[in-house]
């Protein structure tokens, strides 16, 4: 888009030819993008470690968690896995994300018992590890819509609740996924 004007600014000052060519090309192809990119401010990159650079910043935290109850909320689109699980406090804490499909996929979880691994800096989840023996089915709900997801009673990744599980779910107004009441193991 460049090419055109500067030709025709160009064509006022240079008579030549094959000069106007090379030094409208060089100014739209070389000079002007590479001044833009000089002046335009760069984009601050997200300050995220690796789990070995974490570890060794001191800044890696892992819970363990004893998991009494399982739920799940059906994902929509690809936005990973759902799951509600009732620990060892009673409290409820949420888990949502694709670093759940390993686990899952691998049917280690959910289980009796986890481990998380997590940034206590940042807040990033590197992913868990189930350590318990694998539950063999549990409730299944439908998605979110939309409109739960951008209520003030959204559900956050990593977040402790104090309500129960059903709490939770009737709160939300979920309801139970058509596709069966629950997940079952094969």
């Amino acid at each position: 888009m460049l090419l055109i004007p500067i030709a025709g600014f160009s064509s006022r000052i240079i008579s030549n030819e094959p000069l106007l060519i090379a030094i409208s090309v060089g100014l739209a192809y070389l000079v002007v993008p590479a001044y833009l990119l000089h002046i335009w401010p760069a984009r601050k990159r997200a300050n995220v470690k690796s789990m070995h650079d974490a570890l060794l910043a001191g800044e890696l935290v892992t819970v363990e968690h004893q998991v009494s109850q399982v739920a799940q909320i059906d994902e929509m689109e690809d936005e990973g896995f759902h799951f509600l699980l009732t620990t060892e406090s009673g409290d409820t804490l949420f888990l949502s994300g694709q670093d759940l499909y390993g686990p899952v996929d691998r049917k280690g979880f959910p289980s009796t018992r986890v481990r998380i691994f997590s940034n206590v800096v940042s807040g990033l989840r590197y992913g868990i590890e189930p350590l318990g023996l694998p539950l063999e089915s549990w409730p299944v709900y439908e998605s979110l819509t939309l409109e739960q997801l951008r209520s003030k009673d959204a559900l956050e990744d990593g977040t402790y609740y104090k309500q129960s599980i059903p709490d939770l779910v009737l709160k939300l107004g979920l309801r139970m996924a058509p596709s069966g009441a629950t997940h079952n193991v094969a």
